[in-house]
């Protein structure tokens, strides 16, 4: 570098001191906490609780084109957990989970489930 660089890159620096920047990091840490607060139990394992059904939630995804990512159940029990919570809930129960056709779609997959609110949860059954 020659001399003069410590002072172009200060005067460079002094330019940006207004610029902002956004990201979606903070959409996203808030999305994984609420999912997080969401767990999934079996119907034999909500039996246990005092649970109150604040009804369905479903999430499908849609894989237009071969090079386009897969669809999961992981994903879409993810997205279930977050409707849930959206609802008030931090329980769901998964009811269907499964591949399907859909116009558009070289693959498709979709699920459902129940939220349940558990006012008073006490760990794993």
């Amino acid at each position: 570098m020659k001399k003069n660089s410590p002072m172009l890159v200060a005067l460079m620096l002094s330019g940006c001191s207004g610029m902002e920047f956004n990201t979606n990091f903070g959409g996203y840490a808030t999305n994984r906490v609420k999912a997080t607060s969401v767990r999934e139990y079996s119907v034999e394992e909500i039996d246990k609780y005092t649970a109150t059904s604040l009804g369905f939630v479903e999430a499908s995804s849609c894989q237009e084109k071969p090079g386009d990512r897969e669809s999961s159940r992981k994903a879409l029990v993810y997205d279930l957990k977050l409707r849930a919570q959206r609802l008030g809930g931090n329980e769901i129960v998964v009811e269907t989970c499964g591949t399907g056709a859909a116009a558009m779609c070289q693959a498709y997959m979709e699920c459902r489930a129940v939220a349940y609110l558990v006012p008073e949860r006490k760990g794993p059954p």
